[in-house]
This record gives structure tokens, C-alpha cells and sequence, in this order.
């Protein structure tokens, strides 16, 4: 077990019994059951856009999973191969340290997947994934996902253009960890939040539920107290303001500009 796994519930999910009805595998329901899920799976990412007849055949392969807050969908390490598509809920992909210390990557909402690079690449997990609220989860085996890439092209691409963009990340993240100041990290972890809740370029951006200071902590490999100064300060420069558990990004163009000046620096 992860040095962190005493922070886990049970990992051992329950069967969805609003959705299933108490059976978790698609191949044992109904025909009206394939009706209602290929309808869930079309909101996921790679399957939008796909026929019916498509998202009916996929859905066949599917099982479906509910898990509470702090159970775990799947370990680092662990030889699994399936893939899994978010429904509802929201997840977290962490690492955990041997002194516990957690290593946040990024949260998955509703619509996204994880656990591709297993099911591609035949090695055990990179890290775990945790649910942060009740979720919803839905899995197919390594070797159907690969037979769905082989057969829809679209899914193929998408999922082609989804590494991308986490290589694309991943590279961002080494370079600010290698160039940035800790406060520096901390308004970048903050300009990245902003952007993915902005709704409106002429409004702030609202970030909710608003991230702890140790889940930012946790992002920028620093400590509580770090996020804690250097929030209090953005707020007191009008940056930022927090309140009703959300996170208000007052002043986006400022906060890109302090971000942005550093790294041409």
C-alpha cells in the first residue's frame, strides 16, 4: 500500500444500483438498460459525437461503478488494464510520498478518462486515482478500449489529441518547477484554475469549489503556509477574493502579467 493509503477508504466500490439496478455488468441487463447508458456514455470525451449504434456497442463492453469520497478507483503500481470514463462525480490523480507527503497532478470531472497509458502501454499504473465526491465511474478491459481505437477512428484521434496535451502539461509543470519562485508556482497553479472556469472573458473567474491551500500546496510542491501568505497577499493587491467556498479571480489580466513576466523574464 501507497505510504499515503491510510488517508483511502475501502477501495472496494459498490455496484451502481440506481443506474443498474444492483448489476454491474451491461451484458446482463436489458436492452432499454443500453438505451439510457449509451445516452451517459455520449457526454465522455472521446464518445462524443459517435452513432448510436456505436455508443450501444461500447456501452456492451462497459461496467459501471459507484465509489464514495476517498475510495480508491486504482493504485499506482497495480497490474491492471482497464480504462475508465468519469460519469459523474470527480476524481484526483496523486502520488503519495514515503513520508506521506501527496503529489496532486490534476482532477478529472465528469466527461473525462483515465487509464489509458496502462491499457496502451502494458505497465503497471503511474498513479493513483481517488474519488473526491460520489462518482460514478464506467470501465472498459485494455483490450476492448484497443479494439474500440482500432474500429473508430474518432476516438482514436481524440484520445491521440488528450496525450498530447498531457505531454504538452507535463512539460509546463517541469519547466516552472525548474524556473519559477514558490509564490511564482502558486499564481501560475492559480492562472490555470482561473482559465479552465473562466465562462466569460469579460467576468471574473470563479473557481469552485474553491482548491484548499494544502490541495494547491499539493500541486506546487510546496507547504500550506507558502499558499496561505501568498494568497492573503494576492487578496490584499486585489487579485483575488474568496468567499462562500469559491475562489474569485478579481483581476485575470493582472495575474496572467505575473505569471507571464516572470517566464520571459
Amino acid at each position: 500500500m501507497d505510504a499515503g493509503g491510510k488517508r483511502l477508504q475501502n477501495s472496494r466500490p459498490r455496484p451502481d444500483s440506481d443506474l443498474a439496478s444492483g448489476v454491474t455488468s451491461l451484458a446482463r441487463t436489458g436492452s432499454n438498460r443500453h438505451v439510457q447508458d449509451k445516452a451517459t456514455l455520449s457526454t465522455i470525451e472521446p464518445f462524443r459525437g459517435l452513432p448510436a449504434a456505436d455508443l450501444e456497442a461500447v456501452a456492451r463492453r462497459c461496467r459501471w461503478r459507484r465509489y464514495d469520497p476517498g475510495q480508491q478507483v486504482v493504485g499506482r503500481q497495480e497490474e491492471s488494464r482497464d480504462v475508465f470514463f468519469v460519469v459523474s462525480g470527480r476524481v484526483r490523480v496523486t502520488l503519495f510520498s514515503v513520508s506521506g507527503k501527496e503529489v496532486t497532478f490534476r482532477d478529472l470531472d465528469a466527461g473525462e478518462m483515465f487509464g489509458e497509458l496502462a491499457a496502451i502501454d502494458g505497465q503497471p499504473r503511474s498513479a493513483n486515482v481517488i474519488a473526491l465526491t460520489e462518482s460514478l465511474i464506467a470501465s472498459i478491459s485494455g483490450d476492448a478500449f484497443w479494439q474500440v481505437l482500432r474500429e473508430q477512428p474518432e476516438v482514436a484521434a481524440v484520445t491521440l489529441k488528450r496525450l498530447t496535451a498531457n505531454v504538452r502539461d507535463l512539460s509546463e509543470r517541469v519547466f516552472e518547477f525548474s524556473t519559477l519562485t514558490v509564490n511564482n508556482r502558486i499564481q501560475a497553479e492559480l492562472l490555470r484554475l482561473a482559465l479552465a472556469h473562466l465562462r466569460d472573458d469579460e467576468a471574473p473567474a470563479v473557481i469552485a469549489p474553491a482548491p484548499t491551500h494544502a490541495e494547491i500546496a499539493s500541486r506546487v510542491s510546496t507547504h500550506r503556509e507558502a499558499v496561505t501568505r501568498e494568497l492573503s497577499r494576492l487578496a490584499q493587491a486585489g487579485v483575488i477574493e474568496r468567499h462562500s467556498g469559491k475562489l474569485v479571480v478579481l483581476d485575470l489580466p493582472r495575474l496572467r502579467r505575473m505569471v507571464e513576466n516572470v517566464l520571459e523574464a
